[in-house]
């Protein structure tokens, strides 16, 4: 029997977040019997050279896999079969689950207020079942750039549907509580072309428990640094605040690189050989870029 759960959707601040795998970031569920959970998703963003990046949500809904699998991240593969996005049909049920609607605030959020460890509780609810895909229907986006606003069109023959599959590892639990981050690429999602700007959603979930964090600050305010956190495998990006302080999270065990890039005839600098580990906050010394 599982006891009540609260799971929160997040968009996290402007990062870049991989996903993890981690053991005790996840609850086991019966196939039957289950009781009533509560659900919270919060959201994050990586960075992009924009004033602000306004999205219109309207809605978000989870769905739910009431069933027990063997091998759950092969869940929506067995049998040959995929449970693919194409869940447009709006159906309340298919041989892959059922969908449920969350609790959210409708309306424009600016992402580019979620930076540097910041993160926002877009939705949540009560939910029976193990949540395997998040649906985000988005209305407007907006840019603006230099002050001006420009409009985000959709990509020819996407619609205003976002998917984001989720797998075991990706919440967090505590007590009777669940959590689940999600990483809106921002840098990544909006393309510009012919002087238009088009969303291609680029988005990623994440156990905040299972991820590391690396934070930092750089300076003079003149550079206009930006921070670039990568290896082989994974890469991270974070604008620093008004201080010069960034924080980036999501990140999996490893080594890092971190590039400090300068704008203005300051040089870039990096630091190498950064070690990064789960459920750990590294902490880098103070940067000054030099022209």
């Amino acid at each position: 029997m599982i006891g009540q759960m609260k799971v929160r959707i997040l968009f996290l601040t402007l990062l870049v977040s991989s996903v993890f795998v981690f053991n005790a970031c996840t609850k086991e569920f019966s196939g039957s019997g289950a009781e009533k959970e509560q659900l919270a998703v919060y959201l994050t963003d990586h960075p992009a050279d924009f004033e602000k990046l306004l999205v219109q949500i309207n809605a978000v809904e989870v769905k739910l896999d009431t069933s027990s699998h063997k091998d759950d991240d092969s869940w929506g593969d067995r049998s040959g079969s995929h449970d693919d996005d194409d869940d447009d049909h709006h159906r309340g049920y298919d041989e892959f689950g059922q969908w449920d609607t969350l609790r959210v605030a409708p309306g424009n959020y600016d992402l580019l207020t979620l930076r540097n460890g910041v993160d926002t509780l877009l939705a949540q609810g009560t939910i029976i079942g193990k949540v395997r895909k998040v649906r985000i229907t988005i209305g407007t986006v907006t840019v603006v750039k230099n002050g001006v606003s420009y409009p985000v069109e959709l990509l020819p023959g996407s619609r205003n549907y976002i998917y984001i599959r989720i797998r075991d590892q990706h919440m967090q639990s505590s007590g009777s509580d669940r959590k689940l981050w999600i990483d809106f690429d921002v840098s990544r999602s909006i393309v510009e072309k012919n002087g238009k700007y088009y969303l291609r959603p680029v988005l990623k979930p994440f156990c905040d428990k299972n991820t590391g964090e690396i934070e930092g600050k750089v300076g003079p305010k003149e550079a206009r640094a930006i921070i670039r956190v990568y290896n082989a495998t994974d890469t991270a990006t974070a604008i620093p605040d008004r201080d010069g302080e960034f924080k980036v999270r999501g990140l999996s065990d490893g080594v890092y690189s971190v590039l400090y890039q300068g704008a203005n005839g300051y040089r870039d600098t990096t630091i190498s050989n950064v070690s990064v580990s789960k459920g750990r906050d590294t902490e880098l010394p103070s940067v000054v870029l030099r022209k």
